[in-house]
């Protein structure tokens, strides 16, 4: 069994993976029929599933290993965490409650939507560094799931992965087929319009939505014990802001941890550092702007931003319009 600490993936994720290695003509017979015998409630640590990745990628010498086994998934392959994503009204409220419930899946995942001007970025991060076949795999398998139920990708969708461009990209054009690849990316995951967030879904279920989604709140619960690590980290942002910009670091060590314990902390609590501090920031902007007569360039100040332009921004991306605008509907409210 793993140490509680480190964060697991379930084993439903290995299956495709030892299906395909099962009929691989380099792998010996006999290496994987304990597979077999692997209950369907075992999680294997993260960092342990990518040792295992990397081994089987030199053994079989398919540096595509991880497109492949995407490949091998099908309709229901992601259990609960499929089904409530591909009930749910539209493409927003899809992808919203699969990156909240993804960690019944991959407790290392640390997933989130960014607006940015009229696209919007899917990012999925992972607090346990990732093979290119683990990368792969994410990326192929999100997108197969979501086209299998939402129908083709948008024409505009360009797919980011942080390795270097390969010798040979076939199969990640046969997988993601007309989708723009950007290799050495800053992060992983998708790019697209803002405007296909609003896209209904024609299988949108709301009373198997709901009832999904009460099943995953109570298996989520289950799986991330309590943990008062994001009051605490919320307690130190909001203490901290008005000296200027507060990095993970900095709160890290208030808490007595690594930068990399914080983190993995806060995943498991479906969360992170960025999350955190963005909310913070959203709910004391509002507080200022309703409840006190601050400046704007005061109010950036205090919410620990560099310039007021980069507060205006970010409260346009929280709010959809100018501080000003807010302040002046709600003001005294």
């Amino acid at each position: 069994m793993s140490n509680a600490a480190e964060p697991t993936y379930a084993i439903q994720l290995a299956r495709p993976f030892w299906d395909l290695l099962k009929r691989h003509p380099r792998v010996p017979q006999g290496l994987l029929d304990w597979t077999a015998e692997a209950p369907d409630d075992m999680r294997v640590p993260v960092a342990a599933g990518q040792q295992f990745l990397e081994q089987m990628v030199e053994l079989t010498g398919e540096p595509d290993l991880g497109l492949m086994a995407a490949q091998q998934t099908g309709p229901g392959a992601f259990h609960v965490v499929e089904y409530v994503s591909h009930s749910a009204p539209t493409w927003r409220d899809a992808i919203q409650v699969s990156f909240r419930y993804v960690h019944l899946m991959n407790q290392a995942a640390d997933f989130r939507i960014e607006q940015a001007g009229d696209r919007v970025h899917l990012v999925m991060d992972s607090t346990v560094p990732l093979t290119r076949a683990g990368i792969d795999f994410q990326s192929a398998s999100f997108f197969l799931s979501a086209t299998r139920w939402f129908g083709p990708a948008p024409p505009d969708l360009e797919v980011w992965l942080t390795y270097d461009a390969p010798a040979d990209a076939t199969r990640h054009r046969e997988v993601f087929g007309g989708a723009r690849l950007r290799f050495g990316a800053p992060w992983n995951g998708f790019v697209q319009a803002a405007s296909t967030l609003e896209m209904r879904n024609p299988n949108a279920d709301p009373t198997l939505h709901r009832t999904l989604r009460e099943h995953a709140e109570r298996v989520l619960a289950e799986l991330s014990p309590a943990d008062g690590i994001v009051d605490d980290v919320r307690k130190l942002l909001l203490s901290l802001l008005d000296a200027g910009p507060v990095t993970a670091e900095a709160v890290a060590a208030r808490l007595g941890l690594s930068r990399r314990s914080l983190s993995r902390r806060l995943a498991r609590q479906q969360t992170s550092f960025s999350a955190l501090r963005d909310d913070v920031r959203r709910q004391a902007a509002h507080h200022y702007l309703v409840r006190s007569d601050e400046t704007i360039d005061d109010i950036a100040f205090l919410l620990g931003f560099s310039e007021s332009s980069v507060f205006v921004r970010a409260f346009r991306r929280w709010f959809g319009e100018a501080p000003t605008m807010y302040r002046k509907r709600h003001h005294g409210s």
